[in-house]
C-alpha cells in the first residue's frame, strides 16, 4: 500500500513504482536495506520511513542529492530561515552581474555557452545568484536540500526558470525566448514544495536510522561481502532514457561542467556506447536471452552488449554484497530497439543465475502512462522510436542461495 505522506521532492524519469518497495519492505524486523542504483530515492525514503537502515549509491550527483534531501530529517524553521537569507543576499549580488559574468565561479567557457543557450539572462544572474549562497551553506542536509528547491525550479515540464519543456521527461526542447517563471518570484515557493513534501519534518521520525547516501557506481560497491538483508532497485533503461540529458540543465549550476557531465553520461549504464562482442560464455548466454540482437545494426549491437556487460558487474556486486537467503528485487523495463523486442529481463535473471541468485518469482506489469516520466508511447509528441518503448516492467524477486 502506498503511503500519502510520501510524496516525491523533485521530479525524475522513469521513478520505481513505490507500491513495489512498500510491498517488500513491509517487515518488523529491522533490515539492512540497499538500493545500488537509487535515482531520487524512492527505496531509501520507504525503507527509512518503515524503520529501516538505509544504503543508496548512484552515479548521478543530482540524484544522489534528491535522494539524500528526501530521506534525511528537515528542520522547517531552520530551511525558511536558510532560504529567505539566501535570496535576499542573491538580490543584492545580483546586481553586479552583467551578461559576461552572469555565471557560477571556476566555469569554463564551453559551459558557459551550454548556459547561455538555454537560460536567459535574466535568469542567468538569478540562478548564479542564488547558487552563489547555497554553495556557502556549511550544513551537508542543509545544503542538499536547497540544491533540491533549486534543480525544481528547472527540471519541470513546461513552467520553469529555463528556454526548455519536458526536461522533466528528460527530453528537453528549447521553445521559449523568455522563460515562463524568474528564479527569484519561485525560489521560496519551490522550497516551501521541498518542505510540504519532505517525510522527515517531524521530530517523531528522528530517531529513525538515518540513511547513507553516496556518489558511487553499482558496478563496483564499496560495501562488505554478506552485508545486506534486501536489495531493491530499478537498473536503467536500455537506451530509452537518457537520465543526464534532463540533470544537466541543473548539474552544470551545482559546479559540474558539461565535460565533467559528458564523461559521467558516457560511464552510465544503458548509454549509448558500443561494445565489442565477449567471449564469457555466460554474457554470450545473456545476449541470446535478451533477444535476437543479431538482427541490429551494428551500433545499436554494440549498446546492447555493453548493456549486458555492465549489467553483468551490477549482478555480481549484488550477489557479493547480499546476505545468503537475503532477496533481491528488481524492476527492469523492456522495450524495442529498431523494431527489435529488447528483454532486458531475461537477460538480468539469467546473469543474476549465474552468480547465485535464484529465481523466485517475476511478473509482469503495464506501467500506467499517468506514472510516466517519460510521453506515454501513445502521446502525440512521441516518436516513433518512443512509442515502441517503455511498454511494460518485469518486477524479478531473487533469493540468493
Amino acid at each position: 500500500m502506498n503511503n500519502p505522506q510520501l510524496k516525491p521532492v523533485h521530479p525524475f524519469p522513469a521513478r520505481m513504482a513505490p507500491s513495489i518497495a512498500w510491498e517488500h519492505l513491509n517487515s518488523k524486523k529491522r533490515l539492512r536495506v540497499l538500493d545500488p542504483m537509487v535515482g531520487s530515492g524512492t527505496t531509501v525514503t520507504i525503507a527509512r520511513f518503515l524503520g529501516h537502515e538505509a544504503f543508496g549509491i548512484d552515479t548521478d550527483p543530482l540524484a544522489v542529492t534528491i535522494a539524500s534531501a528526501w530521506s534525511n530529517n528537515l528542520d522547517e524553521d531552520v530551511i525558511r530561515e536558510e532560504a529567505n537569507k539566501i535570496l535576499k543576499s542573491a538580490k543584492i549580488y545580483s546586481k553586479k552581474l552583467t551578461s559576461h559574468t552572469a555565471f557560477p565561479g571556476n566555469c569554463d567557457k564551453e559551459t558557459q555557452e551550454f548556459m547561455k543557450f538555454w537560460f536567459d539572462l535574466r535568469n542567468r544572474k538569478e540562478l548564479t545568484s542564488i547558487s552563489k549562497y547555497i554553495f556557502l551553506i556549511k550544513n551537508d542536509k542543509v545544503r542538499q536540500i536547497m540544491w533540491t528547491a533549486f534543480s525544481r525550479m528547472i527540471i519541470t515540464k513546461s513552467s520553469g526558470v529555463s528556454l526548455a519543456m519536458d526536461i522533466s521527461h528528460s527530453r528537453p526542447h528549447k521553445v521559449y525566448s523568455k522563460a515562463p517563471c524568474n528564479a527569484f518570484d519561485i525560489f521560496i515557493k519551490s522550497v516551501e514544495s521541498v518542505i510540504s513534501k519532505a517525510p522527515f519534518s517531524d521530530k517523531t521520525f528522528y530517531n529513525k536510522p538515518q540513511t547513507k547516501i553516496i556518489n558511487g557506481d553499482s558496478r563496483t560497491m564499496p560495501y562488505p561481502s554478506n552485508y545486506f538483508d534486501l536489495i531493491i532497485t530499478s537498473p536503467p533503461y536500455l537506451n530509452a532514457i537518457d537520465y543526464f540529458r534532463a540533470s544537466k540543465l541543473s548539474l552544470v549550476w551545482m559546479g559540474n561542467s558539461v565535460n565533467e557531465i559528458k564523461k559521467l553520461r558516457s560511464n552510465n549504464i544503458g548509454s549509448e556506447v558500443m561494445a565489442r562482442e565477449v567471449k564469457e560464455k555466460h554474457i554470450q548466454r545473456a545476449s541470446k536471452k535478451i533477444g535476437f540482437i543479431e538482427d541490429l545494426p551494428n551500433r545499436e549491437k554494440g549498446f546492447t552488449f555493453r548493456y549486458i556487460i555492465e549489467m553483468d558487474k551490477v549482478m555480481k556486486e549484488i550477489s557479493r554484497v547480499s546476505k545468503k537467503k537475503s532477496k533481491t528485487i528488481m524492476v527492469v523495463g523492456n522495450s524495442t530497439l529498431k523494431n527489435v523486442y529488447i528483454s532486458n529481463s531475461n537477460a538480468i535473471i539469467d546473469l543474476g543465475i549465474n552468480y547465485g541468485l535464484k529465481l523466485v518469482k517475476q511478473t509482469e506489469r503495464e506501467i500506467p502512462d499517468n506514472k510516466r516520466y517519460l510521453p506515454s508511447p501513445g502521446h502525440s509528441g512521441s516518436g516513433s522510436e518512443l512509442k515502441s518503448r517503455m511498454r511494460n516492467e518485469v518486477v524479478i524477486e531473487f533469493i540468493k542461495q
